[in-house]
């Protein structure tokens, strides 16, 4: 009974009742759209981020906080051994490859161009950037002075495949070394960054050129996103118990600008949450208001045939439930029907520092709806709060007085 009756007093005032429910719906709907976008923005980001750094890296701390004098930070194959049979202890563990990165100026004709040259392991299927070739071919184990470059450097020195460039770099020793490329590919990524200033050639190779037998940083995938953190724990713990002076990071510990990015997410969201939470507070707020002082009389009525101030607060509580949970269901299924239009219309934009369009989506997930939900169910039962007690609190001689 205590769950049909305030559902059936909510129709008395239907055109009230239904102006309710709009506003609750429209909030949680516009809730859910923002969310549902903000995370399809992040998982593209996150896609990116992972590709560029794997799941996590291990390398010393000089290397991660540039706070190396020369090339100490380099490790030795003995470390890498035994980083390898640390990581063979980890459950989620997939992959791993090794990097060596340095700076260097490359040259084509008359042209210039100061870049990071990063010595990778051909065909390890991680990070070898095989699947971002645009034209050309990827690295082969077998290639020698071979080289990937970006499309944003490759339209700079006006070359392509099978072209020749000059690499110049400062070798461990500090010895000046330079030596001809061919391109073998070119790649296509989503930062403009990348692709102008990334050079990959193979391991060997690069070793050879750097004059070292060293990498720079160990990678490491996994094969669920979700299991990253988990995994770096237990991993630097098995690298504090092998006696390196080693740390492991996570892709998003070096990505920056995802942390910035993810950042503003999370406060643009809070700010849109917080200023749809007020505005359905304050209306509803009003409109229950108004709704129960009409039912003053029959307040009173229900007051004196016995019921209790606990019962009457109870009765219309339970009403502005009904509301809450009527308004933010239909606000979710009125989300996801925006959503689905939105991501219908297939709209491309240039996002900041990119080279190619990407297309607006959302996600939509239970996990979208659950905050939205939450938050609108939230603001109608707080405003709900005063107009119930108020109601349950009055004298029933003035109850029963009210005209």
């Amino acid at each position: 009974m205590w769950l049909w009756i305030p559902l059936r007093s909510l129709w008395r005032n239907r055109r009230r009742t239904l102006l309710a429910i709009a506003i609750i719906a429209f909030g949680t709907a516009i809730s859910f759209f923002v969310l549902a976008f903000l995370d399809s923005s992040r998982d593209q980001i996150r896609a990116s981020s992972v590709a560029e750094y794997g799941n996590l890296q291990i390398a010393s701390p000089l290397l991660f906080d540039n706070e190396a004098e020369g090339f100490e930070y380099l490790l030795s194959p003995d470390h890498v051994n035994l980083i390898t049979e640390s990581l063979y202890n980890e459950a989620s563990f997939v992959a791993r490859t090794v990097q060596l990165e340095f700076p260097g100026l490359v040259a084509s004709g008359n042209r210039t161009q100061v870049v990071r040259v990063r010595s990778i392991e051909p065909e390890s299927g991680l990070i070898d950037f095989s699947e971002f070739v645009v034209a050309g071919r990827p690295l082969r184990e077998d290639d020698v002075a071979s080289v990937l470059i970006g499309r944003s450097l490759a339209d700079r020195l006006s070359v392509e495949p099978g072209d020749a460039i000059t690499v110049t770099l400062t070798t461990v020793d500090g010895a000046y070394n330079a030596t001809p490329l061919l391109i073998a590919g070119i790649y296509g990524f989503a930062s403009e960054q990348v692709e102008s200033q990334l050079l990959l050639i193979p391991l060997r190779f690069g070793q050879l050129l750097f004059n070292t037998t060293g990498v720079d940083r160990v990678i490491v995938g996994l094969n669920d996103i979700r299991a990253t953190a988990a995994a770096r724990d237990r991993i630097a713990m098995q690298i504090a118990e092998a006696g390196l002076p080693l740390e492991a990071r996570t892709w998003d510990e070096l990505s920056p600008f995802y942390q910035q990015l993810s950042s503003y997410f999370d406060l643009l969201f809070g700010f849109l949450t917080l200023a749809i939470s007020v505005l359905v507070f304050f209306i509803i707020l009003q409109v229950l208001t108004l709704a129960f002082l009409e039912r003053t009389r029959e307040i009173g009525t229900l007051r004196a045939l016995g019921t209790t101030r606990a019962e009457v607060f109870r009765l219309f509580f339970s009403e502005s439930v009904w509301l809450a949970l009527i308004g933010s269901l239909l606000g979710v299924a009125g989300g996801i029907i925006l959503s689905l239009g939105f991501n219908g219309l297939g709209i491309e934009w240039m996002p900041p520092g990119t080279v190619e369009p990407s297309v607006l989506a959302t996600r939509i997930g239970l996990s979208t709806a659950v905050l939205p939900f939450l938050v609108s169910l939230t603001a109608t039962l707080f405003s709900s709060l005063y107009p119930a007690l108020h109601a349950a609190r009055l004298r029933v001689v003035d109850a029963l007085r009210a005209e």
